[in-house]
């Protein structure tokens, strides 16, 4: 009976994240590099063959870059069309789900603890950087999603060699070398990850198991070579004068601290629920040494946090009045007498306020349920002080080994992200795989049967699930509100960019989009005024300019 329950559980939870992501797929428009990508690489030429799309991977190989698993996906299903690609993203988001899932668990019993499956695919929708982009947008979904994908499929048959050791045919050995290639050749700082990996094992495995089945170093040497053929691309090299030339390395450990910040802010529910699970584990291990001093009743500061959550949202879902009052507030008393009122400063300004009332929910929502759940666990500040004065650090180490998987996985993303300190920019969507290996990380923790009888059955059980619905819930309608009216604005404006286009005109004038709320993140849309996007599209669809002019018309 329980096993039927956990399948139906996990059915649920699997067909749940696939409507989700293909309704985000499906409303998502063809967007910035996608115009270029839809024609063969720095012409004007559209593709309409396999032949233009190996063509266009030549050039792109020689003036742009070498990923060429993932721009190969990427023209590829440009060429098939837009309906096949919402599918397959939408289902590749739900693999790599299932694929974390695996990892957490270092076994491939999907149905086994849906519970698991559930908490992983609620971080994997709340915690990867800038969502829209990297997993529905289609050429970042192609570059960070697809490639997590690949790594962490090949992967996993080296985190199961060593959780439970199998014996696997010759064949086997080939699948891992064509799949390393392929692991290797997808996204660099994660491709240089796995290299490390299976190399390490493949070392480990000879040295302490003495048990190195072929497939180990097979797997390793497509890896490598996969990751050679990527970093010898003469199109990096043309991408680096233009992106890096001049940076010295104080601007690359810059860049370390922006990212890893960056991806911090987005991680940071994963982040408290860790510290909790510690605490939690240190409590056990005191046992009676210290006094146990739960807190009841809602505090006063928490029934505030909930009227301003409450009126926050809804002045979200009716114009966003009161992030529009406090910013022309601010502009009047505080831009305006330091004379910062020019033009652009204002948009920008407008712009960062435009997401006031989505973060502001988001972040009082997380420090609520945080601070309830530690109401409900009992960790006062001064039973902390007591905790963390009888039980060190040493201790919890020693005596739960479980944990050691997981901080091995974390040291692993900040290792990943380190990666980044040879490349020029370092975007805090470039953290994906990162956030992504911390996910298996937490998940690991959770499955500790200490902390799974607080947390997934016991007294905080019902704190965490409520957050997890209610941040969930508002993050996932908002999103698809703003996406679809995002995809409707978008559609007149396009109509009327291939109509002038029709007829002739070689500059359009466009009026700014309305739509300036972009849900956490998870919806991506950049307007034409910036140079990406309108280059793109401009080569597309053969006109020389798009103008973005407030007044303008659509006729």
């Amino acid at each position: 009976m329980a096993a039927k329950k956990y399948y139906w559980q996990t059915a649920c939870i699997i067909a749940l994240t696939f409507i989700v992501m293909y309704t985000l797929n499906l409303w998502m428009p063809i967007h910035r590099d996608d115009y270029e990508y839809s024609l063969i690489w720095n012409t004007t030429t559209h593709i309409a063959s396999w032949s233009d799309v190996f063509t266009s991977l030549y050039r792109h190989y020689l003036y742009h870059g070498g990923r060429m698993v993932t721009v190969f996906v990427l023209d590829s299903l440009l060429l098939l069309g837009k309906p096949l690609f919402d599918f397959c993203n939408a289902a590749i988001f739900v693999g790599l789900v299932v694929l974390l899932y695996f990892h957490a668990c270092r076994s491939t019993k999907l149905w086994a603890e849906p519970k698991i499956l559930g908490v992983i695919a609620f971080f994997a929708w709340l915690s990867f950087p800038h969502f829209g982009e990297v997993a529905i947008w289609k050429s970042g979904s192609t570059v960070y999603l697809w490639s997590a994908f690949i790594v962490f499929l090949f992967l996993l048959p080296y985190n199961l060699f060593f959780a439970q050791p199998t014996r696997r045919t010759p064949l086997f050995a080939v699948v891992m070398f064509i799949l390393g290639i392929l692991a290797g050749w997808s996204v660099e700082n994660f491709a240089v990850t796995a290299v490390a990996i299976t190399v390490l094992s493949s070392c480990y495995a000879y040295r302490y198991l003495r048990n190195m089945p072929l497939w180990l170093p097979a797997g390793a040497l497509g890896a490598f070579l996969g990751f050679v053929g990527m970093l010898a691309a003469p199109g990096n090299y043309v991408r680096y004068d233009q992106q890096g030339s001049g940076k010295g390395i104080f601007i690359h450990l810059g860049n370390q601290i922006a990212g890893n910040g960056e991806m911090l802010l987005y991680i940071l529910p994963m982040v408290l629920l860790t510290f909790l699970m510690w605490r939690v584990l240190k409590k056990k291990l005191a046992g009676g040494l210290v006094a146990f001093a739960p807190t009841t009743g809602f505090a006063q500061g928490r029934v505030i946090m909930v009227l301003v959550i409450v009126a926050l949202v809804y002045s979200y879902f009716n114009g966003g009045f009161i992030a529009a009052s406090i910013r022309d507030f601010l502009i009047a008393n505080v831009l305006t007498p330091l004379n910062l009122v020019k033009k652009n400063t204002v948009h920008l300004f407008s712009n960062v306020m435009a997401g006031f009332e989505e973060m502001a929910i988001y972040w009082l929502c997380i420090f609520f349920f945080y601070s309830l759940l530690k109401a409900k666990l009992g960790l006062t500040s001064e039973y902390l002080r007591q905790l963390n004065s009888r039980v060190k650090a040493k201790q919890v180490w020693d005596k739960y080994p479980a944990i050691h998987y997981s901080a091995f996985l974390f040291v692993l993303a900040l290792f990943n992200n380190f990666v980044m300190i040879a490349a020029p920019t370092f975007p805090a969507r470039a953290t994906f795989s990162s956030v992504a290996i911390i996910i298996i990380g937490v998940a690991a923790l959770l499955r500790m049967p200490e902390l799974r009888q607080v947390f997934l059955q016991g007294v905080a059980a019902r704190g965490l699930c409520l957050g997890g619905a209610t941040i969930g819930l508002f993050t996932v309608v908002a999103a698809l509100v703003i996406m679809h009216a995002m995809m409707l604005e978008n559609d007149i404006r396009l109509a009327f960019i291939h109509k002038e286009a029709a007829h002739q005109v070689q500059v359009v004038t466009l009026p700014p989009i309305t739509l300036m709320n972009r849900a956490l993140r998870h919806v991506y849309f950049e307007d034409f005024s910036n140079n990406v996007t309108k280059e793109g599209l401009c080569r597309f669809v053969k006109i020389k300019d798009i103008k973005v002019q407030a007044g303008a018309p659509l006729e």
